[in-house]
């Protein structure tokens, strides 16, 4: 299992060509940019062998001769290009590539989200048929189905639900910011001593009422540990066996040290700190 979660909400519009995903995107992009958010977007080129480099060019040189990532820079614009393909991708680098706006939007990549619970879903279909066929594949939250075809609820029309789609968009990204931020004060291991498999389905759980901060056994335990490591004046979350086995193994190295008499009860407290930077 992937324990790793999105640090930014990640949207997917999802269908098959000529369903109308990119005409939805503009319609977010362009409404969302408005109400102040910096959203950046991921499209899967469905062209088998498609590159943006041209062979002969400077870039192309560079790469053939072994470079990767080849990074091209103009006046108007920089280009990072990849040559790993689908093969190397998660979402995890996709967010990377971002920079860390506040969404990213993503046309496509159904094989990479369509069961990632962590992904908000747009779904664009043709006929009723497709409806079905999604609705049994995906897992997570389905902000919408939508079609460019007058198939009627609980189908949106891409040209005349705008606003509804809006919306719901907007609430999702809320909620998102929201679970993301609960997810910040927990510790983050997945370590699965509570009920749920990952801290991102618990933070989920604290938003919708149906777990409390208490109901997380590393936080919970933090007070009575007797080791704690701090990082860059952070605190690193353990559970308690961690904890533990740092604190035998410091006090039986430093017990071999002339005149250092331990008892066995000490608490140990470790504090790493990175050298400064200019």
């Amino acid at each position: 299992m992937n324990s790793w979660s999105p640090t930014i909400p990640v949207i997917a519009v999802i269908g098959y060509k000529k369903t109308g995903k990119t005409t939805v995107i503009e319609g977010l992009v362009r409404k969302l940019t408005e109400t102040g958010y910096a959203v950046a977007t991921a499209k899967h080129i469905d062209h088998k062998g498609f590159t943006m480099d041209r062979e002969g060019k400077d870039t192309w040189r560079h790469r053939v001769s072994g470079a990767n990532p080849v990074i091209g820079v103009s006046d108007v614009e920089t280009a990072v290009i990849y040559k790993d393909g689908l093969g190397g991708l998660t979402l995890r680098r996709l967010i990377r590539f971002t920079l860390e706006k506040d969404l990213l939007i993503l046309e496509g990549f159904s094989k990479l989200v369509l069961e990632d619970e962590t992904v908000g879903k747009i779904i664009c279909v043709r006929t009723l048929e497709e409806y079905k066929e999604f609705r049994k594949r995906i897992r997570g939250e389905t902000l919408a189905f939508c079609s460019l075809e007058p198939l009627g609820k609980p189908i949106l029309s891409i040209r005349d639900d705008t606003s509804a789609l809006i919306e719901r968009v907007s609430n999702y990204l809320e909620k998102m910011k929201a679970i993301l931020e609960i997810r910040s004060s927990l510790p983050n291991l997945d370590c699965g001593k509570c009920r749920y498999r990952r801290c991102w389905e618990m933070a989920k759980a604290i938003y919708d009422g149906k777990a409390k901060f208490d109901d997380c056994t590393v936080l919970k335990v933090g007070p009575r540990l007797k080791s704690r490591i701090m990082l860059n004046g952070a605190e690193v979350p353990i559970q308690p066996f961690v904890s533990e086995i740092v604190r035998r193994t410091v006090l039986g190295m430093i017990s071999t040290l002339k005149g250092v008499k331990i008892t066995g009860d000490e608490r140990v407290h470790i504090e790493i700190t990175s050298p400064r930077t200019a």
